[in-house]
């Protein structure tokens, strides 16, 4: 009598036991499924929003706005327009003055800064250092990096997807 007791009780624990793990099994699949389609909201998410930061950056640059030009292109502006400005001010100078001896020793060095902060800019766009990026090419740039980690999120849930199928 003991025998069947013991028997019957280890059926219902192997059947418990197998219950849990189909329950689990379809629970995993479920819970792949849902993680694939966050995953693709999130890359349509972040398409528009490459899109939009895109356009952005296609209208800046087309206008002119600073938001279009880095770090490096902003000190290289800005020092073609100091330059310009001195030159007018030695235009209006008295010949052999003292305040044309200084605004000829400020253009040397105005131009001394432009050289450095064009080589600057060359070696930063060379390095691909984000110096060289304006804020609006930053952004793409970051938003192109979301899109790629999003695709390769995707790609884990369908693996997923297809080993919980087997």
């Amino acid at each position: 009598m003991k025998l069947i007791y013991k028997i019957g009780a280890t059926l219902v624990a192997l059947a418990t036991i197998s219950g849990d793990a189909i329950s689990q099994g379809l629970s995993a699949a479920k819970e792949d499924a849902a993680q694939l389609q966050s995953d693709k909201a999130a890359l349509r998410r972040q398409i528009n929003r490459l899109e939009v930061d895109e356009a952005r950056l296609k209208s800046d640059t087309a206008s002119g706005r600073m938001s279009a030009e880095s770090k490096d292109a902003y000190q290289i502006y800005t020092g073609k327009q100091a330059i310009e400005g001195t030159k007018k001010a030695l235009a209006a100078d008295k010949h052999s003055s003292i305040q044309m001896q200084a605004d000829k020793a400020t253009l040397k060095r105005q131009i001394k800064r432009l050289e450095v902060a064009e080589l600057r800019l060359k070696h930063d766009t060379d390095a691909g250092k984000m110096d060289s990026m304006s804020k609006d090419s930053e952004k793409v740039f970051n938003d192109k990096q979301a899109v790629e980690a999003e695709k390769r999120a995707i790609a884990t849930d369908n693996m997923k997807i297809k080993a919980d199928k087997k």
